[in-house]
């Protein structure tokens, strides 16, 4: 069900405006760090529902990021994104019945590194910036990381 409203969300985006894959990919990862916050803060207030609503959109979002990596690239970069991206949905799910607040917190840090990641490899932003810039020749850096 989240999978298929993420997957709504990016046709509409491409229906309404035409967002280039790169700042797609950079708005799902800002994406997912709100929503693990907001799950964070569900949590922290015994609220099941936003705590479950968030983390499953979360997880869609996760799962979409997992399935925008380009299987025909083979690297050590694509490897690690699987690798965690799988990690991740493997242990989110576990957070609702655990309530094990160290989950969110690391998949929040692991989202918010890879998110620094692409805003300073792809997109060609100065670290700490938050003016972002794209840059058409970066075609290198974006290739191993392939949308």
């Amino acid at each position: 069900m989240y999978r298929s409203n993420a997957l709504n969300s990016y046709k509409k985006a491409q229906i309404n405006e035409e967002i280039e894959p790169y700042k797609l990919i950079h708005m799902l990862y800002e994406g997912a760090i709100k929503k693990i916050n907001l799950a964070i803060i569900g949590l922290k207030n015994n609220d099941p529902k936003i705590r479950g609503e968030n983390i499953g959109k979360a997880i869609a979002i996760i799962s979409e990021l997992n399935a925008s990596l380009d299987e025909n690239i083979k690297g050590e970069e694509i490897t690690f994104l699987k690798s965690l991206y799988s990690t991740m949905l493997i242990e989110l799910p576990k957070v609702s019945i655990t309530g094990d607040i160290t989950t969110l917190e690391r998949t929040k840090r692991y989202i918010e590194e890879l998110k620094k990641i692409w805003e300073t490899t792809v997109m060609n932003a100065r670290p700490g910036s938050n003016n972002i810039h794209y840059d058409n020749n970066q075609e290198r850096s974006r290739q191993s990381f392939a949308v």
